[in-house]
């Protein structure tokens, strides 16, 4: 693996790892039984959910731009 592969890996695990938190709390959010806790929090964890999915792929097809060419940064 060249040096500049490695730098990218480690950037983007230094990016997902500082958001894992605010993911997790989705997640918990996610697991909360309708009957106790509501249903609005329950449409939050979906929103949360689906945000994080979105800037994986983003940050995914980021780096993977640089390796591709600048003109598929934005998939």
């Amino acid at each position: 693996m060249e040096p500049q592969d490695l730098e990218k890996l480690d950037l983007k695990s230094a990016i997902i790892s500082a958001f894992r938190p605010i993911e997790q709390l989705f997640k918990i959010m996610d697991t909360t039984a309708i009957e106790v806790d509501g249903a609005i929090l329950r449409c939050y964890a979906e929103i949360g959910l689906e945000l994080t999915m979105n800037f994986r792929k983003k940050l995914e097809n980021l780096l993977n731009s640089n390796q591709d060419g600048p003109e598929n940064a934005e998939r």
